[in-house]
């Protein structure tokens, strides 16, 4: 059976204040440039509810791989209210869990017994004009749900470049966010159970939201912006390998970001993150040796 359970009417405020995390400018120009003031953000007629959704696979190969349990909340930007909370395990057709999965999110093949067909209970979750994830790429190939959607760990990497991991649950302890108004949901739950995922996320994305949103024209343009970087490739906040690996962008030589932009076959995260700071070097060069033109007489 689909599980549908509807969280009481506590709400949470999206406060427009600025976070105590540490801000790369570098990071956040110019996707998120700053604005001179902050308009109306969110006019009647722009969408402000994003489905957060979550899925556990049975731990295979994308064209091997089965869907074994989804969950899903709403999150309304306006007020920062997380509703409608969804969940359900899935028939995997016959593929039986891996241990490492079932390690992970500690389903086993037992507990999806009489549990409805992926086609159904994808349906529970279709509808929604946005969507959002913690790796949305992954989510979205598995469930192939259209619409629009965001990726919340493309956009952590924005909001919050100087936090020390950017998984969602190092997200949670680093930012750190405040699951208070959750909480009771996820009692007798725990990570890399779907509703569990989708909640963490949900809070996650409104912290995103308070973080972002100030630096847009408005709703419409944080979305745009929003679905722009969770289509691009990650703009990491340090590289994951190599000689200059965990060291903070602003610290790694031209030279060297030169070369792996020149490699071939480098990652492709990696490569996009050397041409952003290799752009923004060039223009903050630029820009500090520009004199101011005579004024005419």
């Amino acid at each position: 059976m689909v599980r549908v359970v509807v969280i009481g009417a506590a709400r949470s405020r999206v406060a427009l204040a600025q976070s105590g995390a540490e801000t790369d400018m570098s990071v956040m120009t110019p996707v998120f440039p700053a604005v001179a003031e902050t308009p109306d953000l969110f006019a009647a007629s722009q969408p402000s509810v994003v489905r957060v959704i979550d899925v556990e696979t049975a731990g295979h190969r994308l064209e091997e791989d089965a869907v074994i349990e989804i969950g899903s909340v709403d999150l309304d930007l306006v007020s920062g209210e997380i509703f409608d909370p969804r969940e359900t395990l899935v028939d995997p057709g016959g593929v039986s869990i891996s241990p490492g999965a079932r390690r992970v999110h500690r389903i086993s093949d037992e507990m999806l017994a009489g549990a409805p067909a992926f086609a159904t209970a994808r349906g529970v979750f279709a509808g929604a004009a946005i969507y959002a994830a913690q790796r949305a790429s992954f989510d979205r190939s598995r469930l192939g749900l259209p619409g629009r959607w965001l990726c919340t760990y493309k956009l952590a990497l924005r909001a919050f470049p100087g936090v020390r991991a950017h998984g969602l649950q190092s997200l949670v302890k680093y930012v750190p966010l405040d699951l208070g108004d959750v909480s009771e949901r996820l009692e007798g739950s725990h990570p890399h159970r779907a509703l569990y995922d989708a909640l963490c996320t949900a809070v996650l994305l409104r912290r995103i939201t308070q973080e972002l949103i100030p630096r847009c024209a408005d709703a419409a343009d944080f979305l745009a912006r929003a679905e722009k970087v969770s289509a691009e490739p990650a703009l990491l906040a340090r590289f994951r390998f190599g000689r200059y690996k965990g060291t903070s962008l602003a610290d790694v030589p031209t030279d060297y970001l030169e070369w792996l932009v020149r490699e071939p076959g480098m990652d492709a995260d990696a490569v996009f993150t050397a041409r952003h700071h290799l752009a923004w070097r060039e223009k903050t060069a630029l820009a500090a040796i520009a004199r101011p033109l005579p004024a005419s007489v």
